[in-house]
């Protein structure tokens, strides 16, 4: 058995200013990063069990499908430490598909209970992707509430036997905060129609970012809501939700190599919302919540296990509510269809390449081989689609005609109508005297002028971008002005940069950033070819680059400077967005085995070629050699070396002879490679 931890100990900085109040009232405990872990018990598999597992046949409570004597996996521990989640994860493998395991734990006082079926995990990463963690097969996690022993059943009814098997008993930490979380504090700067419900954030629930392996990608619009259950217990309590919510993030993120939890949004029995996977609750970000099917979906997953219980009216009002908002941003019809590409794989129910036209509403069973989201769940499909049409159209704004005549600031800044209205690509138009006004049921009327309609029409104008759903508004520093519009774009214009389209994913990792008053700034040009496919698009202070396979990256500050000055895309292709590498350390990752590295002591640095990696070899940052403190310099014979924080040099030989050596600068001391 072995314990992984998930994170260091956070420190928190205070600011405070004292009152003298005639009352004290102790303060209310603030969320924060909460560490968990797991307890690892190694399986093995039914022909070759581990140490501490057994094979038998059948299993103790009879399973549908299961024969007295099939072969059964077990295991039995009561020497763990509490634990509060259990899940069984083994070697990905597809041909494993009909597996399933028996679970039952002791409380607090060492009593068995009952035992409970846990099925095969049918949330999907998509194929592919890059988790930054070993993707694994597994089932569902299963929410047991604190408990001190456990006992598994693991049992294949047809197909491959799973190998390397994992018990997994996580233990969620504890926060002071988690049973006084206060108001929901998760905001977008988006605009809707429709006003976004109350969603309890991440560091609300105690997310630790350390654990997340997995950096956001991005659709280049958003089509359809795909509706999940967490098949977990129904037996939690309200302040039992943000435990539950970790518990499940560590299960995803680490033990099913997911790198973060699969779900955007998650909604518990009671009707609370609770923000899931990274990336922006208004973006496109891609969750891993339907395989083959998680681009320009938005996944929403009800706490439970809704194919032995019913649902919650609070629940599904929630789910209507989130849906409906999301829906307004990008103007969707919650009435309509949606074709998806299938991306195959895991448990679709389609090979990749096939194109799926589904209602823009669907459950996750419609495209994938599983019961989710459970035969209650399933039967109140129509009445969310209902529920969300119901709420869109009761909060749509009036139509062009409607708003002209009752809002007098409009009418001033338009001017007078020319012509008639118009209908172009499904959004109704009207030219004024100084501007365009557009509408849809969905976005409602917005106004485009100047500079910023000249670049809307441009890009294709209603056609492929959709109507707006802003008026033209003022940035929060006063220097700009945009507007976003319905299928994933905006336009932002000052007066040094001029409107500047950005779109797609481009536009999502920006957003994701913190638009213009993030570290790239504002958008100084268009999307550019950079062959191949590429697109990239500067900013004030950095560049987007964007490729088919890898998805949007940026590079900005110092290092982006430093890449310009070495020739920007014509020296290498950015393939990693700048991340921390260390306290007070950035780093990005470039083409042809490169890498600048910042600090404010040493400025950037490039690490390359067979340097950079006897340097990687050696440690990294982390090694003897530390931080690189210059770039790589001639030597004498046709070497190059590079100085490190260390007091090291790494040196690299003529191409005749290509070996590199380490020398230490206080020693003389040579290591080879």
């Amino acid at each position: 058995m072995r314990r992984t931890a998930a994170a260091t100990t956070a420190f928190l900085a205070f600011t405070a200013t004292f009152l003298v109040l005639p009352v004290y009232a102790s303060p209310q405990p603030l969320p924060e990063p909460v560490t968990t872990s797991s307890d690892v018990v190694d399986l093995g598999s039914v022909d070759e069990p581990a140490r501490a597992a057994d094979v038998r046949e059948g299993t103790s409570d009879p399973v549908s499908g299961v024969e007295s004597d099939t072969p059964t996996l077990t295991v039995r521990r009561t020497d763990v430490d509490e634990f509060s989640l259990v899940g069984i994860t083994w070697s990905y493998d597809a041909a494993v598909s009909d597996t399933l395991v028996q679970v039952r734990v002791t409380d607090a006082d060492g009593d068995w209970g009952g035992w409970t079926e846990v099925t095969q995990e049918t949330q999907d990463q998509s194929a592919g992707a890059d988790t930054g963690a070993v993707l694994r097969g597994g089932t569902s996690p299963l929410w047991t509430g604190p408990s001190t022993g456990v006992e598994v059943e693991l049992v294949t009814r047809s197909g491959a036997q799973p190998t390397d098997v994992q018990l997994d008993l996580v233990d969620p930490g504890k926060s002071d905060a988690d049973s006084a979380l206060g108001v929901p504090d998760a905001t977008d700067t988006a605009h809707a129609a429709t006003t976004m419900p109350a969603v309890y954030s991440r560091a609300q629930w105690g997310a630790d970012e350390k654990i997340r392996t997995w950096s956001p990608q991005y659709a280049a619009t958003l089509k359809a809501a795909t509706i999940h259950h967490t098949a977990d217990s129904n037996n939690y309590t309200a302040d039992q939700v943000p435990a539950i919510m970790r518990s499940i993030y560590r299960y995803h993120t680490v033990s099913l190599g997911w790198g973060d939890i699969g779900y955007n949004v998650i909604v518990d029995k009671f009707g609370r919302l609770w923000e899931g996977r990274y990336g922006g609750l208004s973006t496109t970000v891609m969750g891993a919540h339907a395989g083959g099917f998680n681009t320009s979906t938005f996944g929403v997953s009800m706490l439970g296990n809704y194919d032995i219980a019913p649902t919650t009216q609070p629940m599904i009002d929630a789910v209507e509510a989130i849906i409906a908002w999301k829906f307004s941003l990008y103007g969707i019809d919650p009435t309509g269809t949606a074709t998806l590409t299938s991306s195959g794989g895991g448990t679709s129910k389609y090979a990749a390449g096939v194109k799926v036209t589904k209602p823009t509403i669907f459950a996750h069973r419609d495209v994938g081989s599983t019961a989710c989201p459970g035969r209650y769940g399933y039967a109140r499909m129509d009445e969310i689609r209902a529920g969300v049409t119901a709420l869109m159209r009761r909060t749509a704004e009036p139509t062009i005609s409607a708003r002209y005549a009752s809002d007098a600031g409009w009418r001033t800044l338009l001017g007078t109508a020319i012509g008639s209205q118009q209908v172009t690509a499904g959004v109704s138009w009207q030219q004024y005297e100084r501007g365009y006004a557009y509408w849809t049921a969905a976005t409602g009327a917005h106004s485009v002028s100047g500079q910023i309609w000249g670049v809307y029409m441009a890009a294709g104008g209603p056609t492929v971008l959709g109507a707006p759903t802003t008026d033209e508004r003022p940035t929060p520093d006063g220097v700009g002005r945009f507007n976003h519009f319905a299928n994933g774009a905006s336009v932002y214009w000052t007066p040094a940069t001029q409107a500047q389209l950005v779109a797609g994913q481009i536009r999502n990792l920006w957003q994701s950033t913190g638009w213009e008053t993030g570290p790239l700034g504002y958008p100084t040009s268009g999307e550019l070819g950079a062959g191949g496919g590429a697109l990239y698009q500067t900013f004030k202070t950095g560049t987007v680059y964007w490729t088919p396979q890898a998805g949007a990256v940026e590079v900005h500050g110092p290092i982006a400077a430093r890449w310009t000055a070495l020739g920007g895309l014509s020296w290498a292709v950015p393939t990693s967005s700048q991340k921390k590498a260390a306290t007070g350390t950035y780093v990005n990752t470039f083409s042809g085995d490169r890498s600048i590295y910042y600090t404010s002591a040493t400025g950037a640095k490039v690490v390359q070629g067979q340097i950079r990696q006897v340097w990687l070899a050696l440690g990294g940052l982390a090694g003897r050699l530390g931080v690189p403190t210059s770039d790589e310099k001639g030597a004498a014979g046709g070497c190059c070396t590079r100085r490190s924080r260390a007091g090291r040099s790494v040196g690299r030989r003529a191409p005749a002879r290509t070996r590199c050596r380490v020398r230490s600068q206080r020693s003389g001391r040579r290591w080879g490679r």
